[in-house]
């Protein structure tokens, strides 16, 4: 009799643990799905059923993303809608553009992106280059959120599969911003180039980071280009860099990596 009831208490246990395990475990798949339900409400909402073919999968809350969009653009909307509902997301979404771009018909499109930020003036200056569709933004700006705002134009554009944005901003000098000034007047008030100086994309950016100035974009003719470094020289700079082109030079280049106007 007492073997018995030992043996009815020990069955007894091991029911109620299955049961206890069907209890933890029912309640974790619940979650799961719907999580899962939630991250899916969220792209419908963004629009991606219609920016690309999203797959959402979820295990132990941990969300993953599968499939594919048509912009950079896209594929981050997806990943911050997941984000909003998960901190665990694993994102495994490849850009696939509906149309194939020449890389030097994308490099225009960004570079058209850049110069329509009304924004980017005079003391910035970004180069643009893109390799199989991957777009390497380079150079310098005064602000950070210059520098996000050229990052979301490109994420935005049809053909872009990858972004490396490289793009430095300057360091914050009181003795920079008073050469900068300097800089600016002795250039845009020479009679040389104050024609250029009402221009709504200056030909001539100046850069200037710790005191070392570089110039960048395009001028008429080798006499300018000179002309424009003999001016930088003569200021309280450091050092100069004079990477100014003559379009008349750059037009015979067969392929431009690099656009600075």
């Amino acid at each position: 009799m007492t073997r018995g009831v030992r043996g009815m208490v020990k069955r007894g246990a091991g029911l109620s643990g299955l049961l206890g395990a069907l209890l933890i475990a029912a309640p974790a798949m619940a979650s799961d799905s719907d999580l899962q339900r939630r991250v899916e409400d969220r792209l419908a909402r963004a629009g991606l059923e219609e920016r690309g073919d999203v797959q959402v999968a979820v295990r132990d809350g941990v969300v993953t993303l599968e499939g594919f969009t048509l912009t950079v653009d896209a594929r981050r909307d997806a990943e911050k809608a997941a984000g909003k509902e998960s901190k665990r997301v694993e994102s495994r979404l490849v850009v696939r553009p509906s149309e194939s771009v020449p890389d030097a018909q994308l490099e225009k499109r960004v570079a058209d992106a850049i110069l329509s930020e009304p924004r980017y003036g005079v003391f910035d200056s970004v180069g643009v280059a893109v390799e199989d569709g991957v777009v390497l933004l380079q150079g310098s700006v005064r602000q950070p959120w210059l520098k996000d705002s050229f990052d979301r134009r490109v994420a935005d554009i049809e053909g872009v599969r990858e972004i490396r944005n490289e793009i430095r901003i300057a360091p914050t000098s009181i003795y920079d911003d008073r050469l900068r000034l300097q800089l600016y007047r002795q250039i845009y008030g020479d009679d040389m180039f104050v024609r250029y100086s009402n221009w709504a994309n200056p030909p001539i950016r100046i850069v200037v980071e710790n005191g070392n100035v570089t110039l960048t974009g395009i001028v008429n003719s080798p006499v300018e280009q000179t002309r424009l470094g003999m001016i930088a020289r003569g200021t309280l700079a450091f050092k100069v860099t004079n990477d100014v082109e003559v379009e008349s030079e750059r037009a015979k280049e067969p392929a431009r990596k690099t656009t600075e106007s």
